[in-house]
């Protein structure tokens, strides 16, 4: 039995893209132990062999930081994988270490773990899921076909607007995804104002519609995910749990690259309006209009080219 300590990017997306590797270099029996972000937590409580989580938020000071290293310390990790990099990584005991290096051509962050793991086939996210995450989707959209919102972002440029999410969820409940159940989840605070104003305006148009912009946990979103005949979201976690468990993701981008941190999954699309190469020429003017140049008749197209590749017609 050996053991793992998996150190998770800050970063919620680059948190679940690094599931593969994780995935990959457990063993049966080893003893577990994962230092991630608070919100991130749940997302690791049905890992195999978990012994502990340590939460550390992004923001931690030095002093949190030194607490955890002289904890950490006290024991020698058989294997630390270092998706965090930094001093914490390379300073503790370890019989070995294993971290993504910087590629020296543009790539996916899974075909990075891939090499790091001497993998040939980029690794694919994995999330392990629980009773009580199972139970919370089902009490939460019990047999009914779903539309999944993730309208949230770290940061304005990376939302489409939400006018334009509750518009496309109109247009696909009221044609080909007639009857289905809208949800629109957050995964942090910051994304209550906006599942809010979505669900106020499906609700107004008689679109069944359920705000779960607060107090789901990430596992619980995940078999949430699991179930969803469609997710449509930005840049964010929700979107790279959803294209990780399976869900038809289409995921909406702007500023940031699809082509190195695009959610990974068997029926995960992107779509985007001007290229990074338009954007970045005019970065201060264009940056945080990207978003706006993604149609609505684009998104929907997309998503109907999405359903009916996985057989919908």
């Amino acid at each position: 039995m050996a053991s793992v300590l998996f150190l998770a990017p800050a970063d919620l997306g680059e948190a679940v893209l690094a599931t593969g590797a994780l995935a990959r270099a457990l063993r049966r029996g080893d003893a577990l132990t994962v230092v991630c972000a608070p919100e991130a937590a749940p997302l690791f409580r049905a890992a195999p062999g978990l012994a502990a989580v340590r939460e550390l938020a992004p923001n931690a000071d030095a002093a949190a930081k030194w607490r955890l290293w002289v904890e950490l310390a006290r024991r020698r990790f058989d294997l630390v994988l270092d998706a965090r990099g930094g001093l914490l990584g390379r300073a503790l005991p370890a019989g070995r270490r294993v971290a993504p290096k910087p590629a020296a051509v543009l790539r996916h962050r899974t075909e990075d773990w891939a090499e790091a793991l001497g993998e040939e086939r980029p690794l694919a996210p994995r999330l392990w899921l629980d009773d009580a995450a199972r139970a919370a989707a089902a009490e939460i959209a019990p047999g009914a076909a779903l539309i999944v919102l993730a309208p949230g972002g770290a940061t304005q440029g990376k939302r489409w607007p939400a006018e334009r999410f509750a518009a496309a969820a109109r247009r696909l409940a009221t044609g080909p995804l007639a009857n289905a159940r809208v949800l629109v989840l957050g995964a942090a605070a910051r994304d209550a104002s906006i599942t809010r104003a979505i669900v106020s305006g499906l609700d107004a148009d008689g679109i069944a519609a359920l705000d779960c912009g607060a107090g789901l946990d990430l596992l619980a979103a995940a078999a949430l995910m699991e179930r969803a005949t469609l997710c449509i979201g930005n840049d964010n976690a929700l979107a790279h749990i959803a294209a990780a468990m399976g869900a038809p993701t289409l995921t909406l981008f702007g500023p940031t690259d699809e082509r190195v941190r695009a959610p990974y999954g068997p029926r995960a699309r992107t779509l985007r309006g001007r290229s990074l190469e338009e954007i970045a020429a005019r970065p201060g003017l264009d940056e945080a209009r990207a978003m706006g140049d993604v149609s609505t008749d684009a998104v929907e197209a997309a998503a109907l080219e999405l359903l009916h590749a996985g057989g919908l017609r």
